[in-house]
């Protein structure tokens, strides 16, 4: 499933990763917070013989709502992205987030409503990127957004979690499939985190079997470390898919990444990746992303990226693609 823009990160990484993250809410009383942003960007893209295409429009906004009665919590959000056609873009705004967690107090926690997979390094909210692309351009593996129910259990050395959801993918990015006859998505992870700095996940995901009838495997593993004012990363993830009348197919995507901090204004990302979706489309792409904090609430983001593929599945041998994003958020 590939989904637009900049869309997934887990929740762990996100605020070691983003040195101005998404994560100062306007707390409206002590039951009640409210956050969000807006995005927008222009840029500028062109594969080998072919015209360039030159954009500048909204790319997202969301808004998010919380509501604290301890021992519980709800989350609701309005998101939606600034182009494209259907319910969720276009400025059309669908609830994205919608579930509540029981917290037993104990570093144990129930979840149950629409929610984001674990699954995944890259972010769904734009202003957890550090860049504007994701590092695979080919039909990704990464889940995003389904219905279910999930157990996690946490410490200061780990977390582990399980789920069970309507689907691993759906018909949008916004939601499964929503139907549990033709079969349920299974999630579940581990994330090590008792050395200082250091934090390693991987986490598998299995749908028993979709609307038409195909069964989905996929297996994700990133780790990070923060050394000084350096992040680095890296990710691995493999999918395959069972259909039912053609076989199985499968591809993966890897990533790198080095993150400088310069001073509290300046960032530079520097990424590499590489993989192959089910068309057996190879790719390497190569990015680099500086980052400017212009207060503490506003982030401008530029990238270039270079993408090498297989001319004889995509039909050329290059792409370049140049932007510049403008990230407000509350």
């Amino acid at each position: 499933m590939k989904l637009p823009t900049s869309l997934k990160l887990a929740g762990v990484a996100a605020a070691a990763l983003a040195s101005h993250s998404l994560s100062a809410e306007i707390a409206l009383s002590e039951q009640f917070a409210l956050s969000g942003y807006v995005a927008g960007s222009a840029s500028y893209s062109k594969l080998q013989h072919t015209g360039s295409d030159s954009n500048a429009d909204l790319d997202a906004m969301k808004l998010t709502g919380v509501a604290k009665f301890a021992p519980v919590t709800v989350t609701t959000s309005l998101f939606a992205f600034g182009t494209g056609e259907g319910d969720g873009y276009n400025c059309s705004p669908i609830f994205l987030d919608a579930y509540g967690t029981y917290d037993f107090g104990d570093g144990m926690t129930v979840t149950a409503g629409k929610y984001l997979s674990w699954l995944g390094y890259e972010a769904f909210d734009i202003p957890n990127m550090l860049q504007l692309t994701y590092a695979n351009p080919t039909a990704g593996y990464i889940p995003a957004y389904h219905t279910g129910v999930k157990v996690e259990k946490s410490t200061d050395d780990f977390a582990i979690g399980v789920g069970v959801s309507d689907s691993l993918y759906g018909p949008a990015y916004y939601k499964g499939d929503g139907d549990l006859d033709n079969g349920v998505g299974l999630e579940g992870y581990f994330t090590y985190k008792a050395i200082k700095d250091f934090t390693w996940f991987a986490g598998l995901g299995y749908d028993t079997g979709d609307t038409s009838k195909n069964k989905h495997f996929v297996a994700d593993t990133w780790a990070q470390y923060v050394y000084g004012k350096f992040t680095f990363a890296g990710e691995f993830c493999y999918g395959s898919t069972d259909y039912k009348n053609a076989g199985n197919e499968d591809g993966f995507f890897a990533l790198g990444l080095v993150k400088y901090q310069v001073d509290e204004k300046w960032a530079a990302t520097f990424r590499l990746s590489a993989g192959e979706g089910e068309a057996h489309d190879n790719f390497v792409r190569a990015t680099f992303a500086p980052t400017y904090a212009v207060t503490k609430n506003l982030d401008v983001v530029a990238e270039y990226s270079y993408t090498d593929y297989d001319k004889t599945v995509v039909g050329v041998d290059y792409g370049h693609y140049l932007g510049v994003q403008a990230r407000f958020k509350f």
